[in-house]
């Protein structure tokens, strides 16, 4: 069984902002924007640079709660994300993701995972991939958004898109940014199994010309557990050539499946 930090290490892949912000609701169809508009509209607001340096405070809790501690996200558009965790001075551990493969080491159990996504994919109940990895991280819906599978309600300052056909192995939702056109909140729920997969977005601040989250708030459960973290990012530049130093320590013990 994974330790906490382990868990600290998956969620801290899936997030990045603040304060959630309640909206008042509406069930009236949307009738001043047609759909293909709306997502024409969120297209058009997707993620454009090449890189991202960014710097945050994490908070972690399960079971039980962990300290706050800093970490240093790095990614190169579709290629790579990285990750490094640290409290005070000392180094706890990197994480780094490639479209085909995930690895991570924590410096606390001595302990690395090499190998696909099957970790990630187990931890959260549901299978994920390196573009949905990327697309939570930047504030975009991890499925593919279009007219055939969806229909558009309205919410004060927000769209609901709700899928037209029923999954038969989990629901999923979506809430979009009605002025900025980016995700508020996105779910994936499993209800045989008891399980939810749950992303807010309480806030975004423009950087340069984009739109990018200022926090994140990930809730993971299950009918045993309940995990969630906060992520406030404290700096975040765009476009920097960056490097992504990771090398496994010797000795250390594989966490195999």
């Amino acid at each position: 069984m994974l330790k906490k930090t382990t868990y600290l290490f998956i969620l801290i892949v899936f997030i990045s902002s603040c304060k959630t912000k309640k909206n008042r609701t509406s069930d009236t169809n949307t009738s001043h924007m047609f759909t293909s508009k709306i997502i024409a509209s969120y297209n058009n607001y997707s993620f454009n640079k090449k890189t991202i340096k960014a710097t945050i405070k994490a908070k972690y809790k399960g079971k039980s709660s962990l300290p706050s501690v800093n970490v240093s996200l790095r990614i190169k558009k579709d290629e790579i994300i990285w990750v490094s965790i640290s409290k005070s001075i000392f180094s706890l551990g990197k994480l780094k993701i490639t479209p085909n493969r995930v690895q991570f080491y924590n410096k606390l159990q001595q302990e690395y995972f090499d190998g696909d996504f099957s970790l990630l994919s187990n931890f959260l109940g549901t299978e994920v991939n390196f573009k949905q990895v990327q697309k939570i991280l930047l504030g975009e819906a991890i499925f593919n958004l279009n007219e055939k599978d969806y229909t558009i309600k309205t919410k004060l300052n927000e769209y609901e898109f709700i899928p037209k056909i029923k999954n038969n192995l989990f629901d999923i939702s979506f809430l979009l940014n009605a002025t900025i056109f980016k995700i508020n909140k996105q779910e994936i729920r499993q209800e045989k199994e008891k399980k939810l997969l749950s992303i807010t977005y309480p806030e975004y601040k423009k950087i340069d010309d984009v739109y990018f989250p200022t926090a994140i708030f990930v809730l993971a459960e299950d009918s045993k557990n309940t995990n969630t973290i906060i992520i406030d990012y404290t700096n975040v530049v765009f476009n920097l050539d960056l490097s992504y130093p990771f090398k496994i320590p010797n000795g250390y013990k594989e966490i195999k499946l």
